[in-house]
């Protein structure tokens, strides 16, 4: 006597199978499908399996590659019983079963089954292998070729499906799914088949599945990227699709793979949330521009340095809000390219250099700034503008500027500065038609005063020349110090002109009360000459100062001769 389980979906080949098998003195289990044979599978161990092919869930030919699959099962001998075997010959046979039946007459058939069944006992079931008993009894079907032949093609679409798709009844047991869902599972396909669809997840997401299958009025339900679910070690998303067919209600389940998208989306949020510190952390301003020379956005740095509020920046106009550019505008109105800040989200090419910005209270002040096209596929998008406040540089180069031209002992214009001047001057004396007077004016007693009296009275002596100088000729007079113990003045204004004898007793008088003072270690004197430049036959500044320090060399010998150099004797 032996265990059999018979498996068809027809209840009249079943009952008519299982009569007979019963009246040869076997015992008989039935399933009417794959699903449901496998479950009987894991309770009871029988000697022989006689399956249909074309059944609802599990069909024969995923049963027969599950019992395959198992080593407990090895043993187990696999006869298929169907009515398409000629129809699918070729595939029906690499099947893996022990003997093929094909389904015709029930008297003809209970022949081979017989015979099947003897083979077993006399183990000679070898010797049917590759045969399909009561082939002969059939005949060839075109159109359940033509269906089986569909069924492939829907079979080969249903794999290659990136999502993973699995059917499974109402209470949970798999019963079809894809190469993808398995790949999600991390399963094989015998290993997934009958199992239950709620125990491929794990704690609290398997049961709030549970609850989200079993609640009403949610058809269809989709567990979507807000909350996804963990399978295997995957984050995924799930759209689940009640159906039914003739005779069963089933859910198709249809699974999306996000672990890839949220782990780059964490990735990018990682890398924003960098670049949003580095960006918040930087000194120099930054603020993004669109192609329309509006403000997109604007780190801590641009916003403390403009004095704004974020919202009263971003959205507003560049033009309008920081920076009026100074070029003119176009005809027809402003120009994005007028502006070298804006230019480069028209043209896609860098710019540098400096600019004024206006503050919200509407004080302006100095920048360096920096504007980089972004470029996108070969479309600009804007341009990023990093700004520095260069206030302090600005006064430091003026600084430098001052000490680049300025006497550092006496605060005068040294000789550099003074040339510089001077030769602008006379530029515009030949062009308003006016002439100038140069006075040289040479300290007389400076060695003596260093050598007897010490350099800081000496620094003393210059710096008191020099305050003389300043208070004696008016403020549009340039004096300057050009080393050492030489002073020259440049007197611009035409009341000058013709009127030396009353500048040089000016000068005198004033040198005569500061040596009136009894306080004093040494006497001021000053040798002084005159120099005149005359519009109508020009000469250059240094051929003038030749001509004043000629001058004034011959009014030292005249007061050595005198003995009023104001040595110390």
């Amino acid at each position: 006597m032996k265990t059999i389980l018979v498996v068809d979906n027809h209840p009249v080949v079943l009952k008519l199978l299982v009569e007979f098998l019963k009246k040869q003195g076997h015992e008989v289990i039935t399933a009417e499908d794959g699903l449901a044979a496998l479950e009987v599978l894991k309770k009871v161990k029988p000697d022989i399996v006689f399956t249909d092919l074309i059944m609802p869930n599990i069909n024969g030919e995923k049963l027969c590659q599950v019992i395959r699959s198992r080593p407990e099962l090895k043993n187990l001998r696999i006869i298929i019983y169907s009515a398409t075997v000629l129809e699918d010959e070729t595939n029906i046979l690499n099947l893996g079963a022990d003997a093929c039946i094909a389904k015709g007459p029930f008297k003809n058939t209970e022949t081979h089954i017989a015979k099947v069944i003897e083979h077993i006992d006399n183990n000679t079931l070898h010797e049917l292998k590759g045969k399909i008993l009561g082939a002969e009894d059939l005949y060839k079907r075109h159109i359940t070729s033509e269906l089986l032949f569909s069924k492939r093609h829907y079979e080969i679409i249903f794999n290659s499906m990136p999502e993973g798709v699995v059917e499974f009844t109402l209470d949970g047991k798999i019963f079809h799914a894809n190469a993808a869902a398995l790949a999600l599972c991390g399963l094989r396909e015998e290993d997934l088949l009958a199992s239950s669809f709620f125990e491929l997840f794990s704690g609290e997401h398997r049961e709030r599945l549970r609850t989200a299958l079993h609640t009403p009025g949610q058809d269809p339900l989709v567990i979507d990227e807000a909350e996804p679910l963990l399978l295997n070690g995957r984050m995924i998303t799930i759209h689940f699709l009640p159906s039914r067919d003739e005779s069963h209600t089933f859910i198709i389940a249809i699974m999306r793979d996000l672990t890839d998208k949220i782990a780059t989306a964490r990735e990018l949020e990682m890398m924003r949330r960098q670049q949003e510190r580095i960006l918040n952390a930087v000194g120099e301003g930054i603020f993004g521009l669109d192609t329309h020379g509006s403000i997109t956005f604007a780190n801590p740095a641009a916003l403390s340095l403009l004095n704004y509020e974020h919202h009263e920046l971003v959205g507003g106009s560049l033009r309008e809000i920081v920076h009026a550019c100074t070029q003119e505008e176009e005809e027809g109105g402003y120009s994005e390219k007028s502006c070298p800040i804006c230019a480069a989200s028209q043209d896609g090419i860098m710019r540098k250099g400096t600019e004024t910005f206006w503050r919200k209270d509407g004080a302006s002040f100095p920048v360096r700034y920096t504007s980089n096209p972004i470029v996108e596929e070969y479309t600009i998008l804007g341009t990023v503008v990093a700004f520095a406040d260069i206030t302090e540089r600005k006064k430091m180069e003026e600084r430098l500027r001052e000490s680049a031209m300025t006497d550092e002992l006496t605060g005068l214009l040294n000789r550099r500065g003074f040339m510089t001047l001077a030769d602008k001057l006379i530029k515009i004396s030949v062009r308003d038609k006016n002439d100038l007077l140069l006075i040289y004016v040479d300290f007389d007693n400076l060695k003596w005063i260093n050598d007897s009296l010490g350099h800081s009275v000496g620094d003393h002596a210059i710096v008191e020349t020099a305050t003389l100088l300043s208070d004696t000729f008016r403020l549009a007079d340039v004096v300057a110090r050009l080393g050492g113990d030489e002073f020259v003045i440049l007197c611009t204004d035409n009341s000058a002109l013709g009127n030396e004898e009353t500048i040089l007793y000016r000068l005198n008088e004033n040198i005569e009360k500061t040596n009136r003072l009894t306080s004093r270690q040494y006497p001021l004197s000053l040798s002084v000459g005159v120099g005149r430049y005359e519009h109508q036959s020009p000469c250059s500044i240094d051929e003038l100062l030749r001509r004043a320090d000629r001058a004034m060399y011959k009014n030292k010998e005249d007061k050595k001769a005198r003995h009023q150099d104001g040595y110390k004797l």
